[in-house]
């Protein structure tokens, strides 16, 4: 599977991410867009406000990652 994978003289894409990386454990928020689970993004609470936008524009809601969350993941 393997054979189509160019090694040298591909394209690269090098760009720098939008917003800083976060633990895991720092994230407080989930947005998850009706039927379109690849657009599923996750925020911390410094980020309340984008995750509103975000979900605004995707006609999602944003939802409370709780504590159970959290434990369920850590397992």
């Amino acid at each position: 599977m393997t054979e189509n994978i160019e090694t040298t003289g591909g394209i690269r894409d090098r760009r720098a991410p939008k917003r800083a990386r976060a633990d895991l454990s720092d994230l407080t928020l989930i947005v998850r867009p009706p039927g379109r689970p690849q657009q599923t993004r996750a925020f911390t609470d410094a980020e309340h406000t984008e995750a509103h936008a975000y979900a605004s524009e995707t006609g999602a809601t944003v939802d409370v990652l709780d504590e159970a969350d959290h434990d369920e993941r850590r397992q």
